[in-house]
């Protein structure tokens, strides 16, 4: 099975193949009128020179060898083939640089509305994070006020109650002075009936 071989061997391959000379199979034309006309210039013996056929003998056509022309068609071949492949190489390149470009494009497009989610997720996400943080707030507030005003019913409640033990050891006390006060007074009162008797 023959190889098939890359661009790049064949275009190797057709620049180590040398081109052989291609040479015209018609006769060389015939001298015109004006061409054998010696000029004022020209000398006797250069006239004969050019007119004898011994002097500059003529050259044939060589003929094509079979070997030749199959080399020509194959270097022939190898060219066009080496051309296409090139234009085939040229259009995969420009087509992989239109996907690249639309990669690139959409990538970017993707990398953008992935930045956006992510801020938009993030800022709800503080959003709900600060809106918990100050519902907690709110509610250990509630319960030190509420601590607060127990504490001070607490006081009120207690000063409230020691007003009434101060006011009860004074009651007693003025109590106990008015009773004093009426048992060092009846004698006096029995003497003064006494005398009055």
């Amino acid at each position: 099975m023959k190889k098939s071989l890359s661009p790049d061997d064949l275009l190797q391959k057709a620049l180590a193949t040398p081109a052989p000379a291609i040479p015209t199979a018609t006769a060389a034309a015939p001298k015109t009128a004006s061409a054998a006309v010696r000029s004022p210039k020209t000398s006797p013996a250069m006239a004969q020179q050019k007119r004898n056929p011994i002097a500059r003998p003529h050259q044939a056509p060589m003929p094509i060898s079979q070997n030749e022309l199959n080399s020509l068609k194959e270097v022939s071949a190898t060219v066009h083939q080496i051309k296409i492949s090139a234009q085939h190489e040229l259009e995969a390149a420009r087509k992989m640089r239109d996907d690249a470009h639309r990669y690139q494009m959409a990538t970017a497009t993707r990398a953008r509305s992935d930045a956006q989610q992510l801020l938009l997720r993030t800022r709800l996400a503080t959003q709900r994070e600060t809106e918990e943080l100050l519902r907690k707030a709110g509610e250990e507030i509630q319960k030190v006020l509420a601590d607060i005003r127990m504490i001070r019913i607490m006081a009120q409640e207690e000063l409230a109650a020691q007003r009434k033990f101060t006011d009860a050891v004074k009651l007693r006390s003025m109590s106990f002075a008015i009773q004093g006060e009426a048992e060092k007074s009846e004698p006096k009162k029995k003497k003064q009936l006494a005398s009055i008797k």
